[in-house]
């Protein structure tokens, strides 16, 4: 198989006693953040007060402001969900 040039992601799809591949897939959507604390760049104080590690708000921020695909999502390349 040749890869080359093509965009690949990994996204988790929950935890072993929440699995969400079925959700995401079906709506073709990537869940990331928690909803409560609303959209980013303005939840970010509001995770780190709620003790979240800077390395999980820096993860979320490089996913909101970094990953751009150069074409529609479903022909840019590789989307694989994970458990756990």
């Amino acid at each position: 198989m040749d890869i080359g040039g093509t965009a690949i992601w990994q996204q988790a799809a929950g935890d072993t006693d929440r699995d969400y591949a079925d959700v995401c897939l079906k709506w073709d959507v990537v869940l990331n953040g928690p909803g409560y604390a609303g959209p980013w760049p303005d939840c970010a104080k509001l995770l780190l007060d709620a003790e979240w590690s800077s390395r999980k708000v820096s993860d979320l921020k490089r996913f909101a402001e970094e990953m751009k695909a150069r074409r529609p999502v479903r022909n840019a390349g590789v989307l694989t969900h994970r458990r756990g």
